[in-house]
């Protein structure tokens, strides 16, 4: 009885002028972005692939350990998504590649490279919505699988219950729950057609470059965002259904869906992202960050001056005796080492402290705004198409782990060399032998089908509750609404 019910609503909806504007609009947005994406997304690979190049080559030129510690593994790069055309993610506000905090020179002493914090633009990111249109999965989604569903059941039951209809559909032997699971379903096989259609076209035309060719993982992602999609469009279905079942008009019915939608969908996320921050203490601002920096990097050195002073006067008055290695006096260059070590660790740990504030607070308006559909379906594309503020996150974690193995790196090589003195940092104390160029670590940016994932679990499951509440309760109001 459910597929004969399902039958002929869908029947009835293929056939109507709604259907067959959705598709049309569903179909002209999505060329348009796979035709944006063909045009903007090569450039950005070529771009990153000559920046990577460059990076490199320049790497490998250095064959020197200190000069290998001083400068560092250079800049590292963001690998631009393949699946960016889903998902802008704000990238324009997020750095693409690493930042080497400070210089300064000390006597004989050089500071060593060390991974900075990436200015954000913390007003734009907190807000988190689009504020010029991108044309993209999420906005599509977000917006007009939000609203669709909505044309598509406001008079699912008020409008039979108008012509009086639905009084003799529960007068034979059809349950109530039967009539709403089989407009329900209808309802939604209706727009997922339309919008499966599109998104077929869009792969068509996106799958014609050699450019932008996807892999096995990047077609697993995109069949879980299409179930997410799916998912979503399942909400507002599931609301359309509540509010066509408690009135009795049909354009009462629209009303309130309307304003429910502008509500939910439109003022929510825009809104409560950018009150959350004021509620919030504010942070650190860039400028007050680096002076904090300086102030501590200032401290350092001066007591780095007084140590050295200290080890002079004991010196002069031969209260100590001198540490030697193979005849060369230690001492200094253990202060050296000291320095420079404290430098690098004190510019490392204030960048990861004022980043972690930032995040702190992207988060926490993030969670604010998942009051919102709109905004979990975001932030969960954003996850899955490798895009967005988690993804910028992982990218500096991924620079951490790797700057850890290019040190370690040099402190084994400095260790190999029998004729060195083993003080890291102070170019006197290391090894003078020359390194392959061959064996330097280099940085590959990689994004597995689990970084991509593990974000958007609480997301995918925030809907999926969602969608189970709003089914609820639609049987609930149509067991309770009189025909």
């Amino acid at each position: 009885m459910i597929w004969h019910i399902v039958t002929r609503e869908l029947l009835d909806h293929l056939t109507s002028l709604r259907f067959a504007l959705t598709t049309f609009i569903f179909v002209a947005l999505m060329v348009t972005n796979a035709v944006v994406h063909l045009q903007t997304h090569p450039e950005r690979v070529r771009k990153y692939s000559e920046k990577v190049n460059a990076s490199q080559t320049e790497l490998k030129s250095r064959t020197e350990l200190y000069a290998l510690l001083q400068k560092g593994p250079g800049k590292l790069y963001k690998r631009p998504s393949s699946l960016a055309f889903i998902a802008d993610g704000g990238e324009a506000l997020l750095t693409d590649e690493s930042v080497s905090g400070g210089f300064w020179r000390l006597y004989d002493l050089s500071y060593i490279w060390s991974l900075g914090v990436p200015r954000l633009n913390m007003e734009a990111i907190s807000n988190l919505r689009p504020t010029a249109t991108a044309i993209d999965w999420v906005f599509i989604i977000t917006y007009l699988l939000s609203f669709i569903p909505l044309l598509f059941t406001f008079d699912a039951l008020s409008g039979e219950r108008e012509r009086g209809t639905l009084r003799l559909c529960l007068a034979n032997s059809i349950s109530r729950s039967i009539l709403l699971m089989g407009k329900f379903f209808g309802s939604l096989i209706t727009v997922l057609i339309a919008f499966y259609c599109a998104v077929l076209l869009n792969l068509a035309i996106i799958s014609t470059e050699s450019w932008t060719q996807l892999s096995g993982a990047d077609w697993g992602r995109l069949g879980l965002i299409v179930l997410i999609a799916s998912c979503y469009a399942g909400i507002f279905v599931a609301i359309g259904l509540i509010i066509s079942a408690m009135t009795r008009e049909s354009r009462l019915s629209l009303v309130l869906l309307l304003l429910i939608w502008v509500t939910v969908v439109v003022f929510m996320p825009s809104t409560l992202g950018t009150l959350s921050t004021r509620w919030m203490p504010p942070i650190q601002t860039h400028h007050q960050f680096q002076r904090a920096k300086g102030a501590a990097i200032d401290q350092i050195r001066s007591d780095f001056l007084n140590k050295r002073e200290v080890l002079r006067e004991h010196r002069q008055s031969a209260e100590t005796s001198q540490k030697e290695v193979a005849g060369v006096d230690t001492s200094e260059l253990e202060i050296q080492r000291e320095l420079v070590s404290k430098d690098m660790e004190i510019r490392e740990r204030l960048s990861r402290q004022h980043l972690a504030a930032q995040s702190a607070q992207v988060l926490h308006a993030r969670r604010i705004t998942r009051c919102s559909p709109a905004a979990i379906v975001q932030y969960a594309l954003e996850s899955m198409a490798g895009t967005g503020f988690n993804r910028h996150l992982q990218f500096l974690e991924h620079c951490r782990l790797h700057i850890r193995q290019f040190r370690n790196f040099i402190v084994e090589m400095d260790r190999a060399d029998s004729e060195s003195l083993h003080f890291v940092g102070v170019r006197r104390g290391m090894s003078e032998k020359s390194v392959s160029p061959e064996a330097i670590p280099v940085f590959e940016d990689k994004l597995t089908f689990q970084d991509t994932l593990n974000p958007a679990i609480m997301d995918i499951l925030l809907l999926v509750l969602l969608l189970g509440g709003v089914l609820s309760g639609a049987f609930l109001v149509f067991l309770r609404s009189e025909v």
